[in-house]
């Protein structure tokens, strides 16, 4: 995130969306998106639970994944 901007969800309207969160959005969605998802619409969107995003995340994190540094 840069800047300090702070995201919001665009469906649910989740206020200030996490580092892992706007990830998520990059990896999966585009990596210049600019409407993203909390993790709890991404989970629905994606039709998976939100605890198989967070096991995801940390996965990417532990192979290096710039976006979850």
């Amino acid at each position: 995130m840069s800047g300090g901007k702070r995201i919001n969800c665009v469906y649910c309207g989740k206020a200030k969306l996490s580092r892992n969160e706007v990830g998520l959005n990059k990896k999966f969605i585009h990596q210049k998106v600019e409407r993203m998802m909390c993790l709890e619409c991404l989970a629905d969107y994606f039709e998976m639970t939100e605890e198989e995003l967070k096991e995801m995340i940390e996965r990417f994190k532990r192979e290096g994944c710039e976006l979850f540094l």
